[in-house]
């Protein structure tokens, strides 16, 4: 089996967000430019989306009402800027149900869904009870469920149970009763370059692993249907699997991540990040640029 190439693609961002609501209890932390993203993955066998971001006028409209400037583009017109097509893409993994995460599944018709069936269980728990429990409804995606009701019919999605090995280079884990009840990472294991880790919300931007002060004091993140507890323990667990080095996780709502690896800042702000490039495969950055120029551009 090849290595994967990996991309992280930015779709859109929020100009002024309130870092505090990235960390439980961390007031005062002023506002940040915050961006939405999802993961492009691909081998000679296999093109693959961490995550499928979303498209909805009325969304972007509530956030920039509620954050002030913002941006948006759809996750599909992003993948065309990399050569992607919508039927090119044949495995979607959704790290949980949470709009900018699941959003835009119906538009990739020839993808295998992988979720964790504790995800869609809870979820539909949350929805049979009375309206006080509404905030275990917020962000989640109401067409998810009936999109892969559909797709289930056609038997293409599996609903895994904890650990699923996809390919022998790409498996999920699961990061139950955190983000959300159901949160998953992805891992990759490529023979070149070693691990990267999807890690959907549960970290939201490095911090988080790193520490407000870079001192390697968690920082557990700013919203939770599970428990701080449990994030902790899990995350922890998840260090280990990459060696303990947080530049192989990889976050998607951190805009440091353009700066950390080497990035393409398309005309209208938006940006890619290539994380790894397999065998066989072009870059996608702009040409005359090479990996090592861009990073360098960034420090």
């Amino acid at each position: 089996m090849s290595d994967y190439s990996i991309w992280v693609l930015e779709y859109g961002y929020v100009d002024r967000f309130p870092a505090s609501s990235l960390f439980i209890a961390q007031p005062h932390q002023g506002h940040r430019r915050m961006p939405y993203c999802f993961g492009l993955l691909r081998s000679a066998e296999h093109c693959v989306l961490v995550d499928t971001g979303f498209a909805d006028s009325v969304v972007y409209e509530r956030l920039t009402t509620k954050y002030g400037a913002t941006y948006w583009r759809s996750p599909v017109e992003m993948l065309d800027r990399v050569g992607v097509g919508p039927g090119d893409v044949d495995t979607i993994v959704l790290t949980h149900n949470h709009l900018d995460h699941s959003g835009c599944v119906g538009s990739f018709p020839n993808a295998r869904v992988y979720l964790q069936s504790r995800e869609l269980v809870k979820y539909r728990d949350a929805l049979s009870r009375p309206r006080r429990f509404e905030f275990l409804l917020r962000a989640t995606d109401p067409t998810l469920a009936d999109e892969l009701a559909e797709r289930d019919r056609e038997l293409r999605v599996t609903y895994a149970s904890g650990h699923l090995p996809v390919t022998d280079r790409f498996e999920l884990r699961p990061a139950f009763d955190t983000h959300t009840a159901g949160s998953q990472f992805a891992l990759v294991e490529n023979a070149a370059d070693g691990r990267w880790l999807f890690a959907g919300d549960n970290v939201y931007v490095y911090e988080n692993i790193e520490g407000l002060l870079g001192d390697g004091v968690f920082e557990p993140i700013g919203t939770s249907t599970g428990s701080q507890w449990n994030w902790l323990d899990t995350i922890d667990r998840a260090l280990d699997w990459v060696g303990r080095d947080s530049a192989r996780v990889i976050p998607f709502h951190d805009a440091a991540l353009f700066r950390r690896f080497p990035s393409w800042e398309c005309d209208d702000g938006l940006h890619i990040a290539e994380i790894s490039l397999a065998g066989g495969h072009d870059s996608v950055l702009p040409t005359g640029h090479d990996a090592a120029e861009l990073a360098a551009d960034h420090d």
